[in-house]
């Protein structure tokens, strides 16, 4: 991640950065906001099986898996699935990859090393006293629906923001169920991804809606023991914001690699991802639309980077740089 909400606002206002073109080619895009979840809809596919450890651990296996290899080799291969089935004609199947997936990734690799850097964790590590990571983006979502959406995330039923109302496209399943197959040897993951989009929605309802505080103080009191429950529930103080978003522009090394140094803000990250994934989804709309999927323009258009981190896709890294 960053946080769904980031994601759904993130998804919203990219539609203010594409072309007339590509947005009279999307006539429903504003139904289909849910896509933005990208790959986190595996970490929300039966996340309420708590009693299945296994299951949710290879759900996080997975999420992780998209999240830090072949990145355009999947979008080629989703492209091309949906091109030879037919399936790219519908506005559903290149809704889910352009403004959805792609944009969550990019997203995702523009925020990532900024917001490890300044929480020192990326994924829950139980040797420390809490997952930093989780919470600066919990309180990032609250954040931006109070500054950018002008909504109370403590009462606001958020919830509802995440209510797919429409039937999928068994054309946009298959087509995940393939690609998913064929890039990373996933087995049924056109019906994880069907089965999560439809499960987003609980997962905002019990763990992050929260209008009397009760859940937040009953996460606060498990976190001790399960490191990473205080990134739950948006009944919380978003002063506490102030650290994750860098407004002084202070110096930040990229966690991986020290030789990375920037002194941008969580904004200015923000909107580069807008401004260069923009042109991304208008291209890959017109590549679509002209029905030639060829694997040399996705790659050259695709970057091969990895949403963890920020670097190139397949490079198994340790955190070296941690401000907290």
């Amino acid at each position: 991640m960053p946080g769904p909400k980031t994601h759904d606002i993130f998804y919203k206002e990219l539609k203010n950065h594409l072309s007339n073109k590509t947005l009279n080619s999307f006539p429903n895009y504003d139904d289909y906001r849910l896509f933005a979840q990208g790959h986190d809809f595996l970490i929300y596919h039966n996340f309420y099986k708590i009693w299945n450890q296994k299951l949710l651990d290879r759900n996080i296996e997975n999420s992780i898996l998209l999240q830090e290899n072949s990145f355009p080799q999947f979008v080629y291969n989703y492209l091309n699935i949906a091109n030879n089935s037919g399936a790219i004609e519908e506005e559903q199947v290149r809704l889910f990859i352009g403004p959805g997936y792609v944009m969550h990734h990019l997203l995702d690799a523009y925020i990532h090393p900024f917001i490890i850097y300044l929480a020192g964790d990326h994924t829950r590590d139980c040797s420390r006293d809490t997952w930093y990571h989780g919470i600066a983006e919990n309180l990032i979502d609250i954040y931006l629906m109070e500054n950018k959406e002008k909504k109370d995330p403590k009462l606001y039923p958020v919830y509802k923001d995440f209510k797919m109302t429409h039937v999928l496209s068994s054309f946009l399943i298959e087509t995940l169920d393939k690609s998913l197959y064929n890039t990373y040897r996933i087995v049924d993951g056109g019906d994880s991804f069907e089965r999560a989009i439809f499960q987003t929605e609980w997962f905002m309802k019990l763990l992050k809606y929260d209008p009397s505080g009760i859940k937040m103080k009953l996460f606060d009191a498990l976190d001790s023991k399960l490191k990473g429950t205080s990134s739950f529930s948006y009944h919380r103080d978003s002063t506490d914001v102030f650290e994750y978003l860098n407004l002084e522009h202070k110096i930040w090394y990229n966690p991986m690699d020290d030789s990375i140094v920037s002194n941008e803000s969580f904004f200015d990250l923000y909107d580069k991802a807008l401004k260069e994934g923009s042109y991304i989804v208008d291209e890959l709309e017109s590549i679509c639309y002209h029905g030639q999927i060829k694997k040399d323009d996705i790659f050259s258009l695709i970057p091969n980077i990895s949403s963890s981190h920020g670097l190139e896709c397949g490079k198994k890294l340790v955190i070296k740089n941690r401000k907290k």
